[in-house]
């Protein structure tokens, strides 16, 4: 009996012999074996897309809040615009404590827009490439060559 390369349930043979050996020619063993490697390999690829579904839909995720996070600094960044524009008004017609009042909000929304650009734009870069699936993938190539070299 062959074990999946996931190191699941033991595999049972095309059969139902539960792994005994097949007493018959080669000629009749022949189809068994590729109607089960067809089932397992349609099975196999089957599993192999869910997971990468499944991945992507994670890696999605993080994409969008990523994304989020950068319109969140873009408003703040506007809101910024805007006290610095009232400020630089106030400070020609206002005495010096006011102007510096608008300039200290302004700062304020500045440190966080660049905060949100940083953690958004880092959420953005990281790679969507779904690693789980690949490495399964090339466990399976690996358990399947060893089960065709018997």
């Amino acid at each position: 009996m062959d074990v999946a390369p996931n190191g699941g349930d033991p595999l049972p043979d095309a059969h139902g012999t539960g792994g005994a050996t097949f007493n018959g020619s080669a000629r009749q063993r022949l189809p068994v074996l590729l109607r089960s490697i067809g089932s397992d390999v349609s099975l196999l690829v089957k599993q192999q897309a869910d997971l990468a579904k499944q991945e992507l839909k994670e890696k999605a995720g993080e994409k969008a809040m990523g994304g989020g996070l950068l319109l969140g600094a873009g408003i703040l960044a506007l809101f910024v615009l805007g006290f610095l524009g009232f400020a630089g008004a106030a400070a020609l017609d206002l005495v010096l404590p006011t102007w510096a009042a608008f300039l200290i909000v302004a700062a304020v929304y500045l440190i966080g827009a660049v905060i949100a650009a940083l953690v958004g734009r880092k959420a953005v870069t990281t790679s969507a490439t779904p690693e789980q699936t690949m490495q399964t993938v090339k466990e399976d190539v690996e358990w399947a060559k060893r089960r065709l070299r018997r």
